[in-house]
Formats: structure tokens, sequence, C-alpha cells
């Protein structure tokens, strides 16, 4: 197998993905960020606009922006409560790295292109495992991609129109989603297909293409 001179805890990647962050911001200047998952603040500070982090147990070690706002709760009672009076703009980047478990993440992107620019992007983070018990979906491991990994292998069968980019980043790797469309509820209207299919035994281990980052 690739990974057997791999440790359970091992990392991989040629750059961090808080650089590539920073060089996403820096060049697109989005008008809007909205961030999922900010825990210390460590991604969020990056924006030097209006943003929106939420999270419901975050604990800021760096300071925000002066625009940057922190909501406390969890992204579905965001979504469901108060996104629609707090995201008064287009989404022209989001990042999404709250619960490490495929339905959460395809939640997340669901609701975030409901609120997002046709011309935004969608950065993803630990699309890439590095060891098989990093993608357990109950936490064993200090390293943690949980099976967030599934999200690429959905996205290619539902939304084959959708453009998918792997970055090959430290510490679990980074996927950019764009060509989005806001009005497309072909994920929402098939969720129950697309949850018993992905939570099935036959996506309980990532493939070692995943494992190798492959197409990265």
């Amino acid at each position: 197998m690739i990974y057997t001179n791999r440790g359970q805890e091992s990392t991989g990647g040629v750059i961090p993905y808080l650089e590539v962050l920073k060089l996403i911001h820096e060049s697109l200047a989005p008008d809007f960020y909205l961030e999922i998952g900010v825990r210390n603040g460590g991604s969020l500070r990056l924006a030097n606009g209006p943003a929106i982090g939420v999270d419901p147990a975050a604990n800021l070690t760096y300071p925000l922006g002066r625009q940057a706002e922190l909501v406390s709760a969890t992204s579905d009672d965001f979504f469901s409560t108060q996104a629609g009076a707090r995201l008064t703009q287009p989404v022209d980047l989001a990042f999404i790295d709250g619960m490490h478990l495929f339905e959460y993440a395809l939640r997340d992107f669901i609701n975030i292109e409901r609120f997002a620019s046709p011309y935004g992007l969608v950065v993803i983070d630990d699309v890439f495992p590095n060891h098989p018990l990093q993608a357990a979906r109950d936490r064993k491991t200090r390293v943690w991609t949980g099976d967030v990994w599934k999200l690429r292998v959905c996205l290619q069968r539902w939304r084959p129109e959708l453009r998918l980019l792997l970055l090959d980043t430290s510490p679990t790797g980074l996927m950019l989603i764009y060509g989005l469309q806001p009005g497309n509820d072909v994920l929402a209207r098939n969720m129950d297909l697309i949850l018993s299919d992905y939570l099935s035994p036959e996506f309980e281990q990532p493939p070692e293409e995943v494992l190798a980052r492959n197409g990265a």
C-alpha cells in the first residue's frame, strides 16, 4: 500500500495551506468573505475586507480585521436562521473548514453556493488524509480529516459542470471549486440518495489515489 512508511500522524504537502489562502485573498481581493470553522482565527485574519466567520466554539488567538465578524453558531444553524439577514451581498470567497464529516461539508457547500457570486470561489480544507486512520469518521488520530475527501467524488458525479482544482498543501490538502451556480439545487434535491451512496461501506476507506494525492 502507498502509505506503508507513513505513520498515522503523518502530514504531507509542499506549501502550508495558510500561505495559499493568503495568496488567494491577495489575488482575488474579495468584496465579501465567508468562513466556516474559525478555530483560532488564523485563516479569518487573512480577510482584508468584509468577512463573517462561523464557529460555535472559536478560541481566537489571532486579531481579526476591523471588518471581520465572528458568529457563534453551527453552520447549519447559521444558514437556517441568520444567513438571510447577514449575507446581504454575494459571497466572493468562502473557506470550509468545519466539522470533518462528508455530510457537513456537503451541506456547507450547498448553503454557501446559494449565497455565492457566480464568479466566486469555494475552498475546502482536509481533502487529503495522509493515512487511512486520519479519514475515520470517528476521530482516532490527532491529525484528522474525517471523510471530507468524498466531497470531490460526489461533486464529480453530481455536479460535473463545476471546476475542481486540487492543491498539494500541508498538512491535508485543499480543493478549490469554481463555476458556481447559485440557483442549482441538484445536490439538495438528491441529498438522501447521495448520503445513502457515500456513507455506505463502499466508501468507508479512502482509495490509494486519494492517499497519494494523485492529480494535485
